[in-house]
């Protein structure tokens, strides 16, 4: 059996939403979830019946699945009514495709939009430092909204614009323990610390969490056409500000996870250690951003200096690339489709990471990660969808791409 046609077969297992286990209570998941619900898995099937038509029932059948959930108590684009409209967007293939869910859909993601940017701008005027990356970043935040608005079109314009606007005025300097530092400087502890290993809060470098997600919905908006006061300033400040923040080893530049305040202030950015290799924190995700930034703003050096960042990272040794499974968020999965975005289809590190993503075919991380685990962000659809387009790279005709989801396009 080929690859693609084992890969098609794993998939139709999980084509009856009722057979599916979204995790035994093990870990948080919610039927209305492009995480991992319902949500993501409609995004795969359509992606899927691109290549086999008869998979798109399939997708209709996850749509309704989550449309007929309870929605979560906590709403962004990867859970309740965002999900649900992401979902049934990257699914439409013709005009007027879930027009009468969208029409529902689209007028409570304005208002929960408006609902998070009222209250950034009150803690703006107030010139209260601080960002909660929940507010702001891809995965729970306005960037993620932001992303699904620019696909809503022309109605959702004024609000994208408004977002825009807070996204800017977010790289603005505050001054933080009389210092004076970029914007998006938050309080909040790093997901991948010790809720006190930074007491003094720190500037976040990653995808999923820090500031080039919203980099990378800057310069998407801009590329796009859309554009506000201030935007090319915005861009060029945070791009600046993550080139000048990498270090340098014997394998070449690399971005680190974060910037610890400390280290912020006294200039020693550059001593940090090295992310690990993901999506969600390090060089694919940042490369990626800082690659859009540089075409929106027809920097090609920007785009140099991407592609060279994320080559050095695959020039440490494996282990040391921090891929332990084969996820989007943060396994192999992610790191193969963002590296094709970021170097290419014909980059030389590519059977490298398909070999890494293949060698858990047999173990729990492709069809099950963890096991029984089938979700888009940490799971098998998510894994599967970067697979489909590796080996079957047939351009989609969704008017919104499946790894719009995170930021990448």
């Amino acid at each position: 059996m080929t690859v693609l046609a084992w890969l098609e077969d794993a998939v139709r297992r999980l084509s009856r939403p009722e057979e599916v286990d979204l995790g035994n209570g093990d870990w948080p998941h919610h039927p209305m979830s492009l995480a991992d619900g319902h949500c993501g898995l409609a995004v795969l099937f359509a992606r899927a019946g691109d290549r086999t038509p008869e998979l798109r029932a399939a997708a209709h059948d996850h749509l309704a699945t989550a449309a007929t959930s309870r929605r979560p108590p906590v709403e962004n684009l990867f859970d309740g009514l965002p999900s649900l409209g992401f979902a049934a967007r990257s699914a439409a293939r013709a005009e007027g495709d879930y027009r009468g869910v969208l029409a529902k859909i689209d007028p409570h993601v304005l208002r929960l939009a408006g609902n998070v940017l009222g209250a950034e701008e009150t803690r703006l005027l107030a010139r209260e430092p601080g960002a909660r990356m929940a507010c702001y970043d891809v995965t729970s935040g306005l960037t993620g909204i932001g992303r699904y608005l620019l696909a809503a079109g022309p109605p959702a314009r004024p609000v994208l614009e408004r977002l825009l606007r807070y996204l800017v005025r977010l790289t603005d300097p505050v001054r933080v323990r009389g210092h004076r530092v970029p914007g998006w400087w938050t309080p909040d502890p790093s997901l991948l610390a010790n809720p006190v290993a930074h007491p003094d809060g720190h500037l976040n470098l990653g995808m999923a969490h820090g500031i080039s997600g919203p980099l990378a919905l800057l310069a998407l908006c801009h590329a796009d056409g859309v554009v506000v006061e201030g935007h090319d300033e915005a861009i060029h400040r945070v791009t600046t500000w993550l080139l000048s923040r990498r270090g340098t080893d014997e394998h070449g530049r690399y971005w680190p996870a974060l910037v610890p305040l400390d280290d912020e202030v006294a200039g020693t950015a550059d001593a940090l250690p090295p992310s690990r290799v993901a999506w969600c924190y390090g060089a694919p995700g940042v490369a990626r951003a800082v690659q859009l930034a540089g075409i929106a703003l027809d920097e090609p050096e920007w785009e140099a200096e991407a592609r060279s960042t994320l080559r050095a990272a695959f020039r440490r040794p494996r282990e040391q690339w921090g891929l332990r499974d084969a996820s989007l968020c943060h396994g192999s999965a992610g790191v193969l489709h963002a590296t094709r975005l970021v170097l290419g289809a014909d980059a030389d590190v590519l059977p490298a990471l398909y070999d890494h993503l293949l060698d858990q075919r047999d173990g729990h991380t492709v069809v099950t990660v963890p096991p029984d685990r089938p979700g888009f962000l940490d799971g098998a659809a998510g894994t599967f969808l970067a697979l489909h387009d590796h080996l079957a790279p047939v351009l989609s005709p969704a008017s919104l791409p499946w790894d719009a989801a995170l930021v990448l396009r």
